[in-house]
């Protein structure tokens, strides 16, 4: 048994320097400024309740990112009308995305890669109405979008 857990742990150090040889940065700023089209805005309940796609089934939506700063995202469901917000977005350390709607204080943090000219946010802390009581249950926000 000590032979296995000696090559499990040397397999996971070599896994981390690994990956810590590996250079990783952030996106730069002309990758991210632009017009993205949301491919995926997901809900997922963190009460069990399910998943919602907005953009699935006919949804759609855009993610505009400036120079200074400032976002618009625009998501039309297949059977909704539209909702918008602006607001400003700040990238921190590599993998980072700090989303503050226009007018408040607090800000949504989302895990961000980009890969392939896909964006992605990811592990956002949302709400969602899953039910259909009026009242949205919280769930995880994730997006995709493509330029």
């Amino acid at each position: 048994m000590r032979a296995f857990e000696a090559a499990v742990l040397a397999a996971c150090a070599l896994g981390a320097v690994e990956a810590c040889s590996k250079e990783s940065t952030a996106p730069s700023q002309t990758e991210l400024v632009g017009t993205w089209q949301v491919v995926k805005c997901e809900y997922v309940s963190t009460q069990g309740l399910g998943t919602v796609n907005l953009i699935a089934g006919g949804g759609s939506g855009t993610l505009v990112l400036t120079a200074d700063d400032t976002l618009r995202l625009t998501v039309t469901p297949a059977s909704g009308a539209a909702v918008h917000f602006t607001g400003t977005y700040q990238v921190e350390g590599i993998d980072l995305m700090r989303v503050t709607p226009a007018g408040v204080t607090w800000y949504w943090a989302f895990d961000m890669s980009l890969s392939g000219g896909t964006l992605t946010l990811s592990n956002g802390s949302g709400q969602y109405d899953f039910n259909g009581d009026g009242q949205p249950e919280a769930a995880t926000w994730n997006l995709a979008m493509t330029k």
